[in-house]
């Protein structure tokens, strides 16, 4: 008689893997073991906050919608498509310093109107600080901003390779079309954010999942914004998780790709500040790595659910 074959155990011994994703199915899910940190200030959230938690070696995570970053990438501004109405993936009054707040029609014109004289006269001084331009976004030099690459201004981020001197090296700066990239509140003059003093800063890695799924994205922190404000990546980053597969043709559809509600998790103090991570070829595996480690799907499924309860809106 021939022997019944038990293709399980077949499968099982030529696979550790499937063994041992059948143990994980039996074992109990991970505590998430992370706790309220702080509260910050966050203009776009329900009662203007969003809790932000820690575990004992000092990891950050919150869960917010993600608007979207332009800065890095050869698309992002164009002083003829000044609101970025055909091309430019973001509208030139989110390069200045006051963001064109305040003004109503007449005012959007003359500041559009004085931006393109002030380009079309090669930026005299004069005219380039009416444009109100924020060198930390639109890199100066020789007290102008870079020439145009392609018919588009050169846009700075905060993660930059330090070696590279010439600020108007594309190169140098996290390709918002290209790499996955989280922007988190910056630092006001003589008082460190609540990140930086706890040791998070630009360049440090990143795991990010949808609360609706269970398909992490690895990324890094890519840049500083605004101090009242959390919830901003990349382009690609938004982009991936969303599902997208094209770029965005303009303004207009970029501010389309709003991602909802998101689990992230920023691993304190991994940056490479020799090295920065600025590509996915690096970012993938050194913060998958990490991920894996610090529990994986699992615990930020955990996590997700103790932070809902706390916070459900």
């Amino acid at each position: 008689m021939t022997p019944r074959i038990n293709i399980l155990s077949l499968l099982l011994a030529a696979s550790p893997f499937m063994a041992q994703g059948s143990q994980a199915q039996d074992a109990p899910a991970p505590k998430c073991a992370m706790k309220p940190a702080f509260q910050q200030a966050d203009k776009d959230a329900p009662g203007k906050f969003t809790p932000v938690w820690a575990d004992a070696a000092g990891n950050l995570m919150f869960i917010e919608k993600l608007n979207v970053n332009t800065d890095g990438t050869r698309r992002s501004y164009a002083v003829d498509d000044f609101w970025g109405q055909t091309r430019a993936l973001n509208n030139l009054c989110n390069a200045m310093s006051d963001a064109c707040a305040g003004l109503d029609e007449p005012g959007l014109r003359a500041r559009r109107i004085a931006t393109q004289s002030a380009a079309q006269a090669n930026w005299p001084a004069d005219q380039l600080a009416k444009t109100r331009l924020s060198p930390s976004i639109i890199p100066l030099k020789n007290g102008k901003p870079c020439p145009a690459v392609d018919g588009y201004l050169v846009s700075a981020t905060a993660l930059h390779i330090a070696k590279v001197t010439d600020v108007c090296d594309l190169n140098s700066y996290v390709d918002a079309l290209k790499t996955p990239a989280l922007v988190i509140p910056k630092s006001k003059p003589g008082q460190p954010s609540q990140f930086q003093a706890r040791n998070v800063r630009v360049g440090d890695l990143v795991a990010a999942m949808r609360i609706d799924q269970s398909q992490p994205l690895m990324a890094v922190v890519g840049d500083s914004g605004p101090v009242d404000s959390l919830g901003e990546a990349s382009i690609a980053m938004n982009g991936r998780l969303l599902g997208k597969a094209a770029e965005p043709a303009n303004y207009k559809e970029v501010k389309t790709w709003v991602v909802p509600r998101t689990f992230v998790l920023i691993f304190a103090g991994s940056r490479n500040t020799a090295q920065p991570y600025l590509s996915t070829d690096r970012i993938d595996p050194d913060a998958g790595e990490r991920f894996q480690a610090w529990g994986g799907v699992a615990r930020a499924q955990s996590c997700v659910a103790d932070y809902l309860k706390a916070k459900p809106n």
